[in-house]
């Protein structure tokens, strides 16, 4: 048996007391033994469709909208699993926010499934979780999309890529419309690893709303000779 190293040692003694001291209790209605309990898992929405290519409602599947009608054909399609309300919507708060990362890894397991049918076959050549801006990421001391992409990653059994940037600190995407979103995104990420050269990579985060964040990270992998570029979320607003 090769010996543990201190890191994986930590991660281990970090989740035998997490597991301790915060019991899963369900994220919906507070109940105790599961992070979601069967009836609020039973209330989970999946994003109704048909959907276009940005993730939006459409009137047929795979078309295009004002939104991503002048993405490049190699980015896309964007999708989510469920739509962002109720017992999911404050699972995730509780997640982001208040640093419940064991709820996190049960997230991600959810997002984990929904990949395989959504993919239906065409993996990807590596994921990259959307990253967080060096001064967000002190304050929250995770990123919630590197813990979901990890879930992924295992379930698809493909590796999690590095070197993709959030170099603009943007401010907060609450409240803005569209454009306003694709004009705070400008911009926002840069790739410097040339591993996604001529890569399929698919992109995780926690929510969606317009797609103006994948859009941005998109073309900053595609500019760094990514193949094609999809985009996979936990939670779409609606």
């Amino acid at each position: 048996m090769s010996p543990v190293g201190p890191r994986a040692w930590a991660q281990w003694l970090g989740r035998a007391l997490e597991a301790t001291l915060l019991p899963p209790t369900c994220g919906g209605c507070g109940r105790r033994g599961a992070w979601l309990c069967p009836a609020c898992a039973a209330a989970l929405r999946p994003v109704p469709g048909p959907l276009c290519r940005c993730g939006g409602r459409s009137g047929q599947s795979g078309a295009t909208c004002p939104v991503c009608a002048s993405w490049p054909p190699a980015l896309g399609p964007v999708r989510a699993a469920f739509v962002f309300e109720g017992p999911l919507r404050r699972s995730i708060h509780r997640f982001k926010y208040r640093g419940e990362h064991a709820r996190g890894r049960y997230l991600g397991e959810l997002l984990a499934g929904c990949a395989e049918t959504t993919l239906q076959g065409q993996l990807p050549d590596l994921l990259l979780p959307i990253p967080l801006h060096p001064r967000r990421l002190r304050e929250r001391g995770f990123n919630q999309a590197q813990i979901l992409a990890e879930a992924v990653a295992r379930r698809l059994d493909v590796r999690i890529g590095e070197g993709l940037l959030r170099v603009v600190d943007t401010r907060a995407q609450v409240g803005l419309d569209f454009a306003g979103r694709r004009a705070n995104m400008a911009g926002a990420f840069q790739c410097v690893t040339p591993g996604v050269a001529g890569a399929s990579v698919l992109l995780i985060d926690d929510v969606v709303t317009t797609g103006a964040t994948m859009e941005a990270a998109g073309l900053a992998l595609l500019a760094a000779g990514a193949q094609r570029v999809r985009g996979l979320a936990l939670a779409r607003g609606v």
